[in-house]
């Protein structure tokens, strides 16, 4: 237990009320905290802007030991739930407040060797992908999807899998998977009618409980990762009637042209991709919703390069989950193939959505075992000027990785 009085002799005493933010991400800092009583939650700032919270913390936590042992900004947000009192420890009395608590000094290497644990085991696991997906750098190179294609035809190990888009094999293909949606899921949805913006009909989609989500990691890839329940399974949402399907988010945005060319292919839709499935979600489901989604993609006059490379990626997710290695990285070749058209494109976009591309394409060829190519893009998201400093260090960090693959 830590002697609060002798905190209290040293330090600063900090109260926040509800809501109150205690510092923001960016922020200068200098001084990291101690929750002696109410609660706090941190936030980042994911890709789209809006906050995500990562973690809730309670009395006798602590946060901002990074800025206070290393001088960097604030990397996250931190806001007050309730009556929230702390204790201020920075750089001028650290050392006398160590001396007093030598436990504090444990928390915080405890603090510190979660966070390392955790990057060695992200590491490991590009290790591991690396391994499949390219032979030694100094020997051969990175495999390339045909030539993974080629050697496993010539290996005869693997079932033969169908090509990333030809929708009539992947869905007879899709077939064997049996998963259904776990029924702790149902706590995190709700049902709302909604009238589909191609044929008019009322239909009924799954609404998220955004509220409710606990955030459980970030992937390198900004997968977002959330205890007991998978996103991926209920952001697309399709009409039953004309077979039209789109991102949650999108799926209002459609234009008279498209709805018109949805109306004129929806039969052949329809016969396709055949009838939707009744009972709770399947994951046969969740892909043909995803295949037909990108069907629709495909007849729009000129790409969507953004939509395209987002639904890919997402879909390489999935793959993953289910141990289809195959599809997996040719998915994540379609995706690095339509973002590398969109940050080449004439597309307006602002500083840090350029850096964000750029970590991404790293990340995307980083998986497929193109080292260089990811140098060259982590080093891209760094020199990149109006950026955000944590979007830099994380391309910092993972260039030191890169020197440690090769």
């Amino acid at each position: 237990m830590l002697d609060i009085k002798k905190l209290v002799k040293v330090c600063s005493v900090r109260r926040f009320g509800a809501q109150d933010i205690i510092f923001k991400e960016g922020d200068p800092g200098s001084e990291m905290f101690i929750i002696l009583s109410g609660s706090v939650r941190v936030l980042i700032t994911a890709p789209n802007e809006n906050k995500v919270e990562i973690a809730l913390l309670k009395a006798g936590d602590t946060f901002g030991e990074m800025a206070l042992l290393e001088g960097l900004q604030r990397s996250a947000t931190v806001q007050a739930l309730e009556e929230t009192t702390t204790v201020a420890v920075n750089i001028s009395n650290f050392e006398s407040v160590i001396c007093q608590e030598p436990a504090l000094a444990l928390r915080i290497m405890k603090s510190l060797s979660e966070r390392i644990r955790r990057q060695n085991a992200e590491l490991a696991k590009y290790k591991d992908q690396l391994c499949l997906n390219s032979e030694p750098l100094e020997d051969t190179g990175p495999l390339t999807i045909v030539e993974i294609k080629e050697e496993n035809k010539l290996e005869n190990t693997h079932e033969n899998t169908p090509e990333c888009d030809d929708f009539s094999k992947l869905i007879q293909y899709i077939g064997k998977y049996k998963e259904t949606a776990p029924t702790n899921h149902s706590e995190y949805l709700f049902g709302k009618k909604i009238l589909c913006p191609v044929c008019g009909q009322t239909i009924e989609v799954k609404m998220i409980r955004s509220s409710k989500l606990r955030l459980k990691q970030i992937e390198p890839d900004y997968r977002h990762v959330y205890s007991d329940f998978d996103m991926l399974w209920y952001i697309v949402w399709v009409c039953p009637h004309c077979y039209y399907a789109n991102f949650n988010s999108d799926f209002p945005n459609i234009s008279d042209r498209e709805r018109i060319r949805i109306k004129e292919l929806s039969s052949i839709a329809k016969d396709i991709f055949g009838p939707s499935l009744n009972g709770p979600p399947s994951l046969i489901q969740v892909f043909k919703d995803y295949y037909l989604t990108l069907y629709w993609l495909q007849q729009l006059p000129s790409p969507d390069f953004e939509k395209l490379g987002k639904l890919w990626l997402r879909l390489s997710w999935l793959y993953n989950d289910v141990q289809e290695a195959e599809l997996s990285i040719a998915a994540t070749s379609k995706a690095l193939e339509y973002f590398l058209n969109l940050i080449n494109s004439s597309v307006k976009t602002t500083a840090a959505q350029d850096q964000y591309l750029y970590l991404l394409l790293g990340e995307l060829n980083f998986k497929m075992g193109k080292i260089a190519e990811a140098r060259n893009y982590f080093r891209q998201s760094i020199v990149i000027k109006g950026g955000n400093e944590r979007m830099k260090e994380q391309a910092q960090n993972r260039i030191q990785d890169l020197k440690s693959l090769v």
